[in-house]
């Protein structure tokens, strides 16, 4: 499979594969001592696609880029490295505050306001740093996915676990809606809130029952 694909559907099906070999991948990074940076992220980019489209997997794009049914238009091609290069220094900086998190979620003394917020800090990162991906569109193809896996990176380093957010039919306008909020007012409750649903969904209530979780308000 070291060759481009030759139909629409082996590409399809490469790319399917592509995102199982990623999953997998992040869930054996999660698990490691090893950094979380935009080197990581390239990484998750080259899982889904090097066997799909080698030419573009794991490399920052070298065209402008328009996005279906957005508004956004992404940053200028030239100015992609130094952008992922800007966002690596604040993720850094953001993961610092997340080296105690671990620590209260493990410690079964720890108060519930405690493990609330400790679960808050991790969503609102994992948030994070999906827009930063999305907004700056690094790559020709596969932002979104590539958003979605980084952020189940932080939801599974830190204790949780990775999560599947529906962006399809009535949920992909809610979707494309929160990544919006946060370019035009800097809102995150929309993308945070889309999350912890997902969290829900795979906990099955868990957090709702152990935690004291309100619906309006993520962990």
């Amino acid at each position: 499979m070291s060759n481009r694909p030759q139909t629409e559907e082996e590409l399809q099906k490469r790319e399917a594969v592509g995102v199982i070999r990623a999953s997998r991948f992040i869930r054996r990074y999660a698990r490691s001592h090893k950094a979380i940076s935009m080197v990581t992220i390239c990484a998750i980019h080259r899982e889904i696609f090097k066997e799909a489209w080698p030419e573009i997997a794991g490399r920052y794009r070298d065209e402008n880029l328009k996005i279906t049914c957005s508004k956004h238009l992404p940053p200028h091609h030239s100015e992609v490295a130094s952008l992922m290069l800007q966002k690596d220094a604040e993720l850094q900086e953001k993961l610092k505050t997340l080296k105690t998190v671990a620590g209260i979620i493990n410690d079964k003394n720890s108060e519930e306001a405690e493990l609330i917020a400790a679960f808050d800090s991790i969503i609102r990162i994992a948030a994070w740093l999906h827009h930063a991906i999305t907004f700056i569109h690094p790559f020709r193809e596969g932002n979104g996915r590539t958003a979605r896996l980084s952020a189940n990176l932080i939801l599974e380093r830190y204790g949780m676990v990775g999560i599947s957010v529906k962006i399809e039919k009535e949920n992909k306008n809610q979707y494309h809606q929160a990544l919006a909020q946060i370019d035009n007012a800097n809102d995150m409750e929309p993308l945070v809130n889309l999350i912890y649903d997902g969290l829900l969904d795979r906990y099955q209530g868990v957090p709702v029952k152990y935690y004291g979780v309100k619906n309006n308000h993520p962990y």
